[in-house]
Order: C-alpha cells, then structure tokens, then sequence
C-alpha cells in the first residue's frame, strides 16, 4: 500500500502535466487519469491504425451544422475514435457518441419544436384556473424565500462543498445570531437563476438516453465522449468524461443567464464556451493522431453587427474563451468550418436549421481531398467492439421497478407518491412521463422536475428529480388607458406555492377606482380548499365623465366570503359558499331610464348563497388560437339588513370559442347573458353593460364595443359578440367586432325593440409588458364615434 502511495505521489506531476493548459479543469488529477487512460486505449486502436477523433465546437443552433459533417464523415468510412465537443457541439457530440445516426440526429433537429425545449413552458391543462388568471394580469411575478425546513435541508447539502461555511450547518435555527443573515441569504437566493430552468430540455435528454443515464466513465459508450462545461465557482473547466451524461449535457449548453446553471458536486456549472469552446488540445493529448475539428466560431463582429440577443450572447462567450480557442483553432488535422456567417446561435427555425445542416455537408465536401487521405489511412482497417447504442424513448412503453423522488421534504415525498400512484412493474410511455411531470410541476411548487430511469435495461428505477421553488410571491401589474388613465395592481402572496396548508394573498388596486382584497386559504389533501375572503371597493364614476358615460354614482361596497374551491368535474373548476355585501350607494344619476329596481336600497347589508363554475383551455390569454373561455354562476340572496329585502335570483353564464381558420385567422363568437330574477331587486345589482372589461367598475359590469364606461341596463340582459381576427405580422393583430344586446325586465318583452348594436375596429399589438391596443367604435346606444387606447394586461 505504502508503495502505491509513494508511486501515485511520483508520477502526479506527469499525470496533471498529462492535460493541456487550455483545457486545465478543475479536477486535475481526475482529469490526467482520464488522458492516460484514454492513451491507452489509442495505443491499442494504433496496433492497427491511426486514432481519429472529431472535435465539435459550439455555436447553438449552428451546431446542426455538425450532423452534416457526420453524414459526409460516414460517407466515406471514417471511423470516430474519440468525440469532444462544448456547448451545441457537445449534445451533438454526445447523442453520436451513444450510437444515433446521422438519420436520427437529422430527424431530431428538424422536428424538434425548439421553442418548446427552450423554455419552461407547460401545457395549459396542468395549469390551474387561478394559476393562468393571474399569470394575465401581473407584468411581473417574483417568487421569493424558501420554506424553513426546505432550506435547512438544502443549505445542509450544499455547505457541504464549502470550506469555510460548512459547519454553519449546525447553526441555522431562528435563534441564531446569525438569523438575519440567513434571511437574507434565503431571500436572495430564492431569486431566479436563469431565464428558465431548462426543465423540458433536461427531460428530452432523459428520453434519449436510455440505458446511459447511470454515473458512469464516459469511455465505455459506443463511442467514448468528453465535453467541456465552465465551473462558476472555480472559474475553470469542468472536463466531463466520467458521471452523469445528463448532467453532463445539460451543462456544456447551459447559456448563462438564459438557462439556470447545473448545481452539482459543489459546482456552479454553465456553457463550456466560456473556457474551451473547442478543445482540439484536450483531443491530442488524449491520443488522437488525426483530428478533424468543426469550428463554428463566429469572425469579429462589427458595430453594425452586434444587435439582438442572439448576437449579444454568441459574442459575448466568443469574448470569454477567445484566449482557449487561439490556442486550439490551428491543431486540428483537418479544418471544417462551415459557411454561417448569416446565422447567430438563436435561428432555430426550420428553414435556417435545415440550412445549417447543409452548410455542414458542403463544407466537410469542401475538405473532400484531405478526408479521402484520412479514409484511406483508417476507414475498414479495425474498429473497436462498439457497445449496445443508447435507446429512444418514442413510443414504446418501458418497464420501472422502483420509483424515488428526491429533492423534497419526507412528506411532500409520500403525498406525491400517493398523487402519483405509480407501481413496481408497471410500464409508462414518454407521453406518461411527461404527463408526471406535468403535474408535479403544474402545482408550481417547484422551479423544475425532471426524470430519470436508472439501470442498463428493464425495470428501470424512475428517478423525479424536484427543485423546491420558493412559496412567497410578489405581482405587479401597471396598466394604462383612456377610461381609467393609470391603473396598478399589487399582490402578495404569502404561502403561495405550497402543497399544502394555510395562504395569505393581499391583493390591491391602486387607480380612479381602488380596492383592496385580503384572501385566507387552507389546502388539505384530497378534499376541497377552504377559503375566507373580505375586500373593499370604492367606484366614482363621477370622477371618469368623459363626455360619454351614461351613467354616474358614487360606489362602496365591501364583501366577505366563505367558500370551499378547488372543486373539480371533469374540465370544471367549481367553488360554492356564502357572501355577504355591505354596500353603500350615493348619487345615482342616469341619462336614460334604468330598469324595475328598487332604490330605497340604496345602504343595506346583503347576505346570499353562490356557486360557480368555470373552464378555460385557452392556449394564450389575450391571443388565443384555440380553446374555450366558459363560465357559469348563480346565486340567492336571501337575507338584508338592517332593511329586510325580497330574496331574489342572479343567474349569470359567459362563454368565449376560438375557430381557427388557418394560421392567420380566427373566428371568436361569445355571449354574456345576467339574469335577475326577483322583485324590487336591490339598484346596487343592476345590470351594467359597456367598455372593454368586465367588472372593471361593478363586479356585474359586462363588455360591449361600442360604449365606454358604463350604461345601466334591465334585469334580463344578454350580449352577443363576434370576433373576425387577423395576424398582420408576428405579434400585429386587427379585429373586427360586432356585438349585439338586448335587455327587459320580463322575458314577456325580451323581443320588443330592436335592440342594442355595436361594432369597432381594434389594432393590437402583443409585448411582453402586455397588449397595446386602440380601436374605434360606434353603437346606436349612444349614437356616437368613439375610441378606446390601452396599454398593458387586464385587470
């Protein structure tokens, strides 16, 4: 043993001396073990003939660029010995390193819905109701602070990789010292790390990777691989050539500041361009006698040059491992470098991707000449005894044993466990993965959930990897038009993002028409949540007289409720509870006859019964393409004090569809129909009918193009609309509207007159601090032109 250790102590300088200096890593003797072992490898391929190895820089989506290459690489038998490759280049490089074909890297690329895997986005279905509302009214949304025994548990691993905090392990409590450390420290670090997560291309690495997602030393592939990330904490490369290949992949293309970086082992991993982009020294010293390198490099932009942010991100790793890739750019034996200098790392487009793929080709036939020595030397002379490729997780359905979810608390653990139901033995699809996923992730609890299936066949062990996301939250929502000039809305959510237990969401509007809304909630597994809400609302119309509005009054009315929701049949979010409404009504002026209410209920105490239903599959908020938006509700008020009033019925159903007729245009009919059944019913429910957002001045006001405000209608009242909508340009909308409302106090009279009509022309246009839209609109309710400017989301 002693001689072991006098032996490893002599030969360490030869082995770190082993790595070349632009490829310097973080584990340097791991890593100079890595090369001898690698040598050694080629010392046996070399019995037979020269050692190849092809180097794949990065570039993003020019790296489809690659899968060209390949195809004219095997065109001529060119076997691969060895592949390295960064960022692109590396997932590239990996998937041929575990056996695809340049058939199914062509298909992968080209069918991939790029969008989808860069970025976060879930399906509508596995969002809540609640959840897809007020991701449409809060420009910004801010999770923030880690729930105490999360963050003890996490803080406890990751101290252990840190020399000088580790022990503060043992000092966490509240009783600390150091607590408002702590808090701060929890604080700040719940904020986002990245742009998104890089949930949905994690999990498509999973499902490409079947058979190789074990730690595992990365010679042993059909073909051995090693890719390049960059160690935030150190500031040097990671060389991955043993672990986890998903780690290992998700890593190397781990753009900073759009994708989160890989948390592991103590490192702080991102894109390996920021240190070797091209790591044609690393291929040599690992034994490679021929090297044919793909640089995708980009050459010096210029002022006019550097523009959008795929520009600014491609220049800006360019800038960091310019110094690696000088050294590296002239070792290769022979040179690649494709034609793309039309593309940035960004064109994933169908059209550019399959482009690049072609410039790829051309440019490995550019080479012809030098590839036909290369052939000669090696193409049918030996080739090593390649193991079984890697597996593709398409269609067919997988067998798991033992199913494990890390990342969370013990008890989150068994009540996923039980939300899941999943069983030893059974067998899921890629669609069911996905479809667990979802729902874990759907509960917004968690930054992000990615899977794995352990083990070299059947059963597999299905591995939920879960980040714990923070459970506070912050909203704001500004918005901006010519009925209410500036609005803001704030909300904190206390609690918002657990499993389980009690909320608190404080809700304020800020504008001509404030309110204010305090909402506790207590969420018990498997039985439906209990809620107790109380607001108050001030509405002075007197104050909004454009010159237009049809009706005036000043409006306080505060509510509390108690109610039971997250009640669900089939497609339908439901909640049923009690209300009750103190309200309190003051000049009520009216240019037109408002209908068989009572005003001597003008101060009163109201006490009712409701229930509501709802559903909405709409697939973007404010520009659906597909969907329908339905909702349905009634409700009994029974009870008044201190005056007693006669119970009355309000009965209220809406419903929007969205008829795509081609990618440019939609068809969008809808209805809002309020009925109230009663007599002297309460002028503080009256119908309301007018501008472009319902409830934006009473709870019962419904929208109507062709009048601003408000206008006071009778009991019975229904609206009918049709959209005609038309995509100008990417994010350029114009629509047409027509709608048309009739209202009585008796269903006797509903078709007496003819009626109320109103059409507008509305431009919009969609940003990410909501829609800008402006319109110009007419009814024979007010007989007059008018328009409507807005700019931000509703509220």
């Amino acid at each position: 043993m002693k001689r072991f250790v006098y032996l490893l102590i002599m030969v360490l300088p030869l082995l770190v001396g082993a790595v070349p200096v632009s490829a310097r890593g973080i584990d340097p003797v791991a890593d100079s073990i890595a090369v001898v072992q690698m040598q050694q490898r080629m010392a046996e391929i070399r019995k037979y003939r020269p050692t190849v190895a092809l180097v794949l820089s990065g570039g993003g989506a020019k790296g489809a660029a690659h899968i060209g290459v390949i195809r004219y690489m095997e065109s001529l038998g060119i076997p691969v010995d060895m592949v390295l490759g960064t960022s692109m280049g590396g997932l590239i490089g990996g998937l041929y390193s575990l056996g695809y074909t340049t058939d199914q890297m062509d298909t992968l690329v080209r069918n991939l819905d790029w969008d989808w895997a860069f970025s976060d986005e879930l399906s509508r279905k596995y969002i809540s109701y609640t959840d897809a509302k007020y991701k449409e009214k809060y420009m910004l949304s801010i999770p923030f602070f880690y729930e105490k025994d999360y963050y003890k548990m996490k803080m406890a691993d990751e101290f252990r990789f840190d020399p000088v905090h580790r022990h503060d392990v043992l000092h966490i409590g509240a009783d600390n010292e150091k607590g408002s450390e702590m808090l701060k420290k929890n604080l700040l670090g719940s904020l986002p790390s990245g742009f998104i997560y890089g949930q949905n291309v994690s999990n498509l690495i999973s499902s490409l990777t079947i058979g190789y997602q074990d730690s595992t030393d990365f010679k042993e592939f059909p073909i051995p691989f090693t890719c390049i990330a960059a160690d935030m904490v150190s500031g040097k490369a990671k060389i991955w050539h043993s672990g986890k290949m998903n780690d290992a992949m998700r890593s190397t293309m781990s753009i900073p500041g759009i994708f989160a970086p890989v948390r592991v082992d103590g490192m702080v991993l991102v894109d390996g361009g920021l240190r070797d982009n091209y790591p044609t020294a690393l291929a040599r010293s690992m034994g490679a006698d021929i090297i044919i390198g793909v640089d995708l490099s980009q050459h010096r932009r210029t002022y006019m040059e550097v523009n959008n942010l795929g520009d600014i991100i491609g220049q800006g790793i360019d800038m960091l491992g310019r110094d690696a890739f000088e050294e590296n750019v002239n070792i290769p034996d022979v040179k690649i470098k494709p034609d793309l200098k039309e593309f940035n790392m960004m064109s994933f487009n169908p059209v550019s991707i399959d482009t690049i793929m072609i410039r790829g080709y051309e440019a490995a036939l550019a080479q012809d000449s030098l590839l036909r020595i290369v052939a000669e030397k090696t193409a049918g002379k030996y080739y090593p005894k390649k193991k079984k490729p890697a597996s593709a997780m398409a269609g067919d359905s997988l067998v798991i044993a033992n199913v494990d979810i890390k990342g969370v608390l013990p008890r989150e653990k068994e009540l996923l466990k039980e939300r899941l139901d999943l069983k030893y033995g059974q067998k899921i699809s890629r669609e069911d993965l996905d479809h667990i996923v979802a729902q874990i992730y759907g509960t917004q609890a968690y930054d992000f959930v990615t899977y794995e299936l352990s083990g070299k066949g059947e059963p597999f062990d299905l591995i939920l990897n879960c980040k714990k996301g923070p459970i506070h939250q912050f909203g704001l929502g500004v918005r901006a038009d010519t009925e209410e000039i500036v609005s803001v809305l704030i909300n904190l959510g206390l609690n918002a993002h657990k499993l389980h237990g009690h909320c608190y969401d404080f809700t304020a509007k800020i504008s001509a028409n404030p309110y204010v809304q305090f909402k506790w909630s207590y969420d018990v597994p498997k039985v439906p949540t209990l809620n107790a809400l109380a607001s108050v609302r001030w509405t002075d119309l007197n104050m909004l007289d454009f010159g237009s509005n049809r009706l005036s009054f000043s409006y306080l009315a505060s509510r509390q409720e108690f109610f039971m929701s997250n009640i669900t049949w089939k497609h339908m979010d439901m909640k049923a509870g009690l209300r009750n409404e103190i309200i309190r009504v003051r000049n009520v002026k009216s240019s037109q006859f408002i209908g068989d209410y009572d005003f001597s209920q003008l101060n009163n105490d109201f006490v009712s019964v409701f229930a509501e239903a709802d559903t909405y599959t709409f697939d973007d908020g404010y520009f659906p393409t597909r969907g329908i938006d339905a909702g349905l509700s009634y409700s009994w008020t029974f009870a008044g004090f201190p005056n007693a009033i006669d119970n009355f019925h309000t009965l209220r159903a809406d419903g929007k569809f969205v008829i795509p007729l081609g990618n440019v245009f939609a068809f969008i009919p809808s209805f809002d129909f309020r009925l109230l059944f009663g007599h002297d019913i309460p002028v503080a429910y009256f119908n309301a009918m007018g501008g472009a957002l319902p409830s934006r001045f009473v709870d019962q006001q419904m929208p109507f193009i062709g009048v601003n405000h408000i206008s006071a209608m009778k009991n019975i009242l229904t609206i009918f609309r049709t959209d005609y909508r038309f995509k100008l340009a990417k994010n350029h909308y114009v629509t047409g509207i027509l709608n048309y409302a009739r209202d009585c106090d008796t269903f006797r009279d509903y078709t007496n007159g003819l009626g109320y009509f109103g059409a507008g022309l509305e431009y919009a246009f969609d940003t990410i601090f909501g829609p800008l839209k402006a319109d110009i609109h007419w009814s024979n309710l007010t007989n007059k032109v008018g328009f409507y400017i807005s700019a931000g989301y509703n509220f």
